[in-house]
């Protein structure tokens, strides 16, 4: 498995790039694509969601409370963005915990969740 690095903190590998799912704005509502995974391979400690930033490096966000950045915070996303990341996480958390939790697959999760 060879990894890419995106900087110092953010490395996301092949395997990982595979498993996600990314959401456009147009779906979102968002400024910026996301990206969902399911924690199958339990990487991570906190269930997230990653904000793709300039140069297509990845940001997790947390899906738990408090919703953070997990390793800084995206150059020029604004204030009113992030509110808007955090009540997108808040209106889809159930169905964001149940894709990460594999509970559901990405077609129902994609179905699920709600435009802002």
């Amino acid at each position: 498995m060879r990894a890419v690095k995106l900087n110092e903190k953010l490395t996301v590998s092949d395997d990982e790039l595979f498993e996600m799912s990314s959401l456009w704005p147009s779906s979102t509502g968002l400024a910026h694509r996301i990206w969902m995974s399911v924690n199958v391979n339990h990487r991570h400690p906190r269930p997230q969601l990653r904000v793709e930033g300039p140069n297509r490096k990845f940001y997790p966000l947390s899906l738990d409370d408090p919703v953070v950045f997990l390793a800084g915070r995206p150059a020029g996303l604004s204030t009113a963005q992030f509110k808007d990341l955090k009540r997108f996480v808040a209106v889809n958390h159930k169905v964001l915990l149940a894709h990460w939790n594999d509970k559901i697959d990405t077609a129902e999760a994609i179905r699920g969740l709600k435009h802002i």
